[in-house]
């Protein structure tokens, strides 16, 4: 027997039907991968969305990676039922990484009746379209949804042991709207819980944290839905050394 395309002669689990193995990979398409993807970057946090969530994403190029990385391994499934098994191995851009990039993904493929493991690039344009996740968008409008409310030390001395926190992540500088200093600490607007909560794990590290967590009504949205904002009191005293 031979490969009806190439003239070869076929092997016993390398070969599809009447085509070798290597002249099935070429014309068959296997996998149901788009020629063209987009997705949206926020320009002014670097948030890329992936389905309805927004999830950090860095620089252009990084947040390229991450989403071809995401979506290539996650959204691509077989076109027909030879391909029983199939991952993504590698994925290179074929451009410099921009609003246009290029890349070629290779995928490892476990095929019906095939002994063994076969691999297949595809080549896809992923397009970054640039806009602003809903977080930036309430930023510019001067909104927030988190009030830490810190009490019990100077501001200066806050300033001082939040230092390396604030040098160190992006996404707690980054969602800090405001810094309202009072007389006996501060009040930090922010955009997320989860910079509230890095706030107050670093400040346990020098001090006794006792927190109460409570909200208020910040108005309706668009579709006449109650917004609230979430209202963190900390009081902090000084550990004890022994």
């Amino acid at each position: 027997m031979f490969c009806a395309r190439c003239g070869r002669p076929l092997r016993p689990g390398r070969s599809v039907g009447a085509l070798c193995l290597d002249c099935f990979l070429e014309t068959g398409r296997l996998l149901c991968v788009p020629e063209r993807v987009q997705f949206e970057y926020c320009k002014a946090c670097g948030s890329i969305r992936i389905g309805y969530r927004w999830v950090e994403g860095g620089e252009l190029s990084d947040a390229i990676a991450r989403f071809v990385e995401t979506y290539f391994s996650t959204r691509v499934v077989p076109c027909g039922n030879i391909v029983e098994e199939h991952r993504l191995v590698a994925a290179e851009p074929l451009t410099l990484p921009s609003w246009r990039t290029i890349y070629k993904l290779t995928y490892a493929l476990k095929l019906r009746g095939v002994d063994e493991e076969a691999e297949k690039s595809y080549r896809v344009e992923v397009r970054a379209i640039p806009s602003l996740c809903p977080a930036c968008k309430d930023a510019r409008g001067g909104d927030y949804h988190v009030l830490l409310q810190i009490r019990g030390v100077p501001p200066a001395v806050l300033a001082e042991k939040l230092a390396p926190l604030f040098e160190s992540s992006s996404q707690v500088t980054g969602s800090i709207i405001d810094v309202v200093e009072k007389k006996n600490g501060v009040d930090i607007m922010l955009l997320d819980r989860g910079s509230a909560s890095k706030i107050l794990r670093e400040l346990k590290k020098h001090f006794k944290v006792r927190t109460k967590v409570t909200g208020e009504d910040v108005g309706v949205t668009s579709t006449g839905r109650l917004r609230r904002r979430q209202v963190i009191s900390a009081t902090l005293r000084e550990k004890r050394r022994r």
